[in-house]
């Protein structure tokens, strides 16, 4: 159940706190929602019907900063998840997107990294698909990491870096 005042992160829309509770008639029907609104300068508002299970379910508590702390120890235990079929990994990576897992998350950008390491190696380069993920992976992780610990978005991957050298 959410609360008002509680901060959320909303499918791959960004974080929101929820800020109220409103009726809106639309179509002839009155619907309960909830108004979330954005943590970031742009101030998007959502409207997230009380009544749309599926769309309940996209909002996720943020991750505590020891979460965060299990996530980065569990990166090097991460499966590899690259698909050859370049439309079966499109479909596949954008469901784990879509998913809001973040572990599953961690581990899709890990993987698309580590292909980026061995195309560069062998002086080629990502496809664009691929890299658009990989940047949607890293801003999804980023938003929420900056906002639990306090820090800017791009220090994130540093201070992850410095998380895995500690636990190394």
């Amino acid at each position: 159940m959410l609360n008002i005042g509680d901060t959320v992160v909303f499918g791959t829309e960004g974080i929101f706190t929820i800020e109220e509770t409103t009726q809106k008639v639309i179509c002839g029907k009155k619907t309960d929602y909830y108004v979330l609104k954005s943590t970031s300068k742009d101030n998007s508002v959502v409207y997230l019907p009380m009544n749309n299970q599926m769309l309940l379910e996209r909002a996720k508590p943020l991750v505590t900063r020891e979460e965060i702390g299990r996530l980065i120890e569990n990166i090097p235990n991460s499966e590899d998840c690259w698909v050859d079929d370049h439309k079966q990994r499109k479909e596949k990576f954008n469901r784990i997107l879509q998913s809001g897992d973040r572990q599953d998350i961690m581990a899709l950008a890990g993987t698309i990294h580590n292909k980026q390491k061995a195309q560069l190696a062998a002086h080629k380069k990502l496809n664009a698909s691929d890299e658009r993920i990989l940047r949607e992976a890293e801003r999804i992780i980023n938003l929420e990491f900056a906002f639990v610990l306090n820090i800017a978005p791009d220090e994130v991957k540093d201070y992850i870096r410095n998380r895995m050298s500690v636990s190394a």
